[in-house]
């Protein structure tokens, strides 16, 4: 897992991710603490990367799709971050000839990840509340039944041509994964888990082992910064499965932009004073006593059962509407009298602040996994930079897997591919 944050104003854009790498080996978890999730996008633009989720796409590793294409075309440029954003990922589509196993294994992982995500949450409910052994199989349909449904109002990633072209081979590669034991006496339940199966590669929506994917920096014709980000899956029929989850283009009347991505609770926690997962839990909470306080009162009043149950629609409701009225006033006063200050402090910030703000927050969740009970999935060294239109991609912290003084000729060779380039076009190697 991951923790990543961007930090924007009018002058720069700040960029933050940790170095923790979750791995599962053998269905054992294993972490380390130097995993790079942070690139300068461009050896001579002011443009940056940083990827969090799946540290690979289609078998290869981010990091080395990221400066392969960087390398290819080193002096290329774009007017906007989001052509910068359009052509990395045309890139991912044509950087190397994806064969139909290709296909197929990816079609496996969409299928595996997201089946085995409502399985584990399900079984992780069942050890906490239980059903009776009678109900639990009958439960489980019912839960897969749910997201069946909300996966079928998705939007589509193939079209119903595109979908029969490859439903043959979907539905072998579902049933790979499925094998012979997974819910081999119970067809409606494997029935079920194939209809799952077959959605997540049919629609939009990401899958649990999607990449993030995030682009920020410069444009040749930007004068304030722009940032937007993707959540990436894979390669199927040459189309790229992939969806646009943020997009921050800087206006001269905007008010600046803290954005985490990844692990991003302890932000919130910092910037409105309250946890997201306790906000929803208190929504239900408040839900479930005004309901029962108002079945109170009508019994109180005299009303029947009968009444009350002839009624229970309105009351839930009334009661629904009620609380979300206080939420939504709730949600307001923090925005105002936390997160908003917080945001205007952040757009006038110089660019050394705007980094320490950008690694304290990240350091600010490493420290929480690190103190928590939970397996600890932020950490290691936090690699920082600053991306501004006069200065460009700048490190203000990057970790090393090697010592630099015992490694001149990568030093020297950094601009390598940029000073053959601009011999090619006339150009001498002071032009780097």
């Amino acid at each position: 897992m991951t923790a990543e944050i961007a930090i924007m104003n009018k002058t720069a854009i700040a960029l933050a991710a940790d170095s923790k790498v979750t791995l599962n080996v053998g269905g054992q978890q294993k972490t380390y603490d130097t995993v790079d999730k942070l690139f300068s996008l461009s050896k001579s633009e002011p443009m940056g990367a940083m990827i969090y989720g799946n540290a690979e796409f289609m078998g290869f590793p981010w990091e080395t799709i990221i400066k392969e294409y960087r390398r290819r075309d080193p002096r290329k440029k774009f007017d906007t971050v989001f052509d910068w954003a359009d052509d990395l990922l045309k890139f991912l589509t044509t950087f190397f000839s994806f064969s139909v196993e290709d296909e197929r294994a990816f079609m496996r992982q969409l299928a595996g990840s997201t089946v085995r995500r409502v399985l584990g949450r399900w079984f992780e409910y069942q050890k906490q509340y239980g059903s009776a052994d009678e109900d639990v199989m009958s439960d489980l349909l019912e839960e897969l039944q749910t997201h069946i449904q909300e996966w079928e109002d998705e939007e589509d990633f193939l079209n119903d041509q595109e979908w029969a072209s490859i439903q043959e081979a979907a539905t072998n590669a579902i049933n790979e994964w499925l094998g012979d034991q997974i819910f081999e006496n119970e067809p409606a339940l494997r029935t079920a888990a194939h209809r799952l199966a077959e959605l997540s590669i049919r629609k939009l929506r990401p899958s649990p082992a999607h990449s993030g994917l995030v682009v920020a920096g410069f444009g040749e014709k930007e004068l304030l910064p722009s940032l937007v980000a993707y959540e990436v899956d894979g390669i199927l029929g040459g189309k790229l499965k992939c969806r646009k989850c943020a997009n921050y283009d800087t206006t001269r009347v905007s008010t600046g932009m803290i954005r985490p991505f990844a692990q991003s609770d302890m932000v919130y926690r910092f910037m409105e004073g309250i946890d997201p997962a306790y906000a929803v839990e208190l929504h239900e909470s408040i839900y479930s006593l005004l309901l029962k306080n108002t079945v109170a009162t009508a019994e109180a009043f005299g009303h029947s059962s009968e009444q009350i149950a002839d009624n229970q629609e309105a009351l839930e409701s009334a009661v629904a509407s009620a609380v979300e009225s206080f939420m939504e006033e709730s949600r307001k006063h923090r925005w105002e009298q936390y997160a908003q200050p917080i945001i205007d402090m952040a757009k006038m910030l110089p660019k050394d602040e705007l980094a320490h703000m950008a690694e304290s927050l990240v350091s600010l969740t490493s420290l929480q996994r690190r103190v928590s009970r939970d397996i600890e999935t932020v950490g290691g060294a936090i690699d920082v930079a600053v991306i501004s239109k006069g200065d460009g991609f700048v490190w203000i912290k990057r970790k090393h897997y090697f010592n630099p003084d015992r490694n001149l000729r990568f030093v020297s060779g950094y601009f390598s591919e940029y000073g053959a380039t601009s011999k090619m076009d006339g150009g001498s190697d002071d032009d780097s």
